[in-house]
């Protein structure tokens, strides 16, 4: 008896300590490298899906997803690192989130940071809110679409990159 407790105790401690990557965490992996994101994100159970490297343009990606076992197919987190020439200033997150709880918690906990608001921009498919600190910038997109079963769905992301990165911004 007492080993089915611990087991199951143990069974919630990593199940409930996989869960709480906060947004800071994953602020924090723009400035690592490519090793160091992949040892980070397997500490919290997260998993890889596929990588890709380009020896011609020296740009990869890795995304990695959580909660992978889910039973309506529908993986409710990524993670999409991107790397490009081993440098840390081309690094670039993308979290996307598929649960509206989940993206609410990483929306708030990111609003309490130090990052201004620039602008906001609407087309016919998505919402892109557009916030910038001293050194990295902030895509916060809102897109709902239809997925294969005819279904409303909406994908909550969060892109993460050096200010010195973009140019295509507009202020």
């Amino acid at each position: 008896m007492k080993i089915k407790f611990l087991i199951l105790f143990l069974f919630i401690f990593f199940n409930s300590f996989s869960q709480n990557i906060t947004f800071v965490d994953i602020l924090s992996l723009k400035d690592k490298n490519k090793s160091e994101v992949i040892n980070f994100l397997k500490e919290y159970n997260w998993e890889i899906m596929h990588q890709h490297y380009s020896k011609e343009e020296k740009f990869g990606d890795i995304r990695f997803a959580f909660d992978n076992k889910s039973t309506d197919r529908q993986i409710p987190q990524y993670i999409t690192f991107y790397h490009q020439n081993e440098k840390k200033e081309n690094n670039r997150i993308q979290l996307q989130v598929l649960n509206k709880e989940k993206f609410d918690k990483h929306l708030t906990e990111f609003k309490s940071l130090d990052f201004d608001y620039i602008t906001t921009i609407v087309d016919a498919n998505q919402t892109k809110e557009i916030y910038k600190n001293n050194s990295t910038t902030i895509e916060v997109i809102i897109m709902p679409v239809n997925n294969y079963f005819g279904k409303q769905q909406t994908f909550y992301t969060f892109y993460i990159f050096d200010n010195s990165f973009n140019s295509m911004i507009k202020e």
